[in-house]
């Protein structure tokens, strides 16, 4: 590869000063045709994105369907998530019946008595 390198730099200097500016320009507008005729043919593919065709190429193409990678919207009947609230140095009854659900009112005193006689058992090995 140098050697054909050197070789075409020897010819390059040996032409005479009118043929070396007239190469130059040839090369250059040839690469000046190339990178515009280029960018013509990828404008021309993005400006096709509306082919029916295409667009069904595109989306057999995809590894995850959308449906399964976004989420879905939340209905309409779901109360919204409290981010943050106010800090509050003393709760009174009216203020806390907001966020506690009492265990006990929905038949859950099977649960209560497996954790008392959990917290019974490992207090009493406790010496």
């Amino acid at each position: 590869m140098e050697k054909f390198i050197q070789k075409f730099q020897d010819w390059f200097h040996d032409l005479p000063a009118g043929k070396r500016r007239q190469y130059i320009l040839v090369c250059t507008a040839a690469a000046v045709f190339l990178l515009t005729f280029s960018v013509i043919l990828s404008f021309q593919n993005s400006s096709g994105k509306n082919d029916p065709l295409d667009a069904q190429r595109t989306r057999f193409n995809l590894a995850i369907p959308a449906e399964e990678l976004f989420l879905p919207d939340e209905p309409d009947f779901l109360p919204g998530v409290l981010l943050e609230r106010e800090r509050r140095t003393a709760w009174t009854e009216e203020d806390a019946i907001e966020y506690w659900q009492d265990p006990l009112r929905q038949g859950e005193e099977q649960w209560r008595q497996k954790i008392e006689a959990a917290i019974d058992e490992f207090l009493e090995r406790v010496p």
